[in-house]
């Protein structure tokens, strides 16, 4: 694989998964404890242990792959 084609790989995954990080936690999870018969009052701050786990890791590794593909 040339080293283009590995940047660019890079770049576009990063990207594409900053995007669905952000869709995944604020609309996925909430839409997944909505969908609770019994009702959901739970929720859900950027700075708890659920943020740290549906937004911080992903936000963190997908600004990885972004800094590696722009350094390459």
């Amino acid at each position: 694989m040339t080293e283009v084609k590995l940047k660019t790989i890079l770049l576009i995954a990063g990207a594409l998964l900053l995007c669905l990080t952000f869709v995944w936690f604020f609309f996925f999870v909430p839409l997944g404890c909505g969908m609770n018969p019994t009702g959901c009052k739970e929720q859900f701050p950027v700075f708890s242990a659920i943020g740290l786990l549906h937004l911080w890791l992903p936000l963190a590794v997908a600004s990885l792959l972004i800094i590696v593909g722009l350094r390459r």
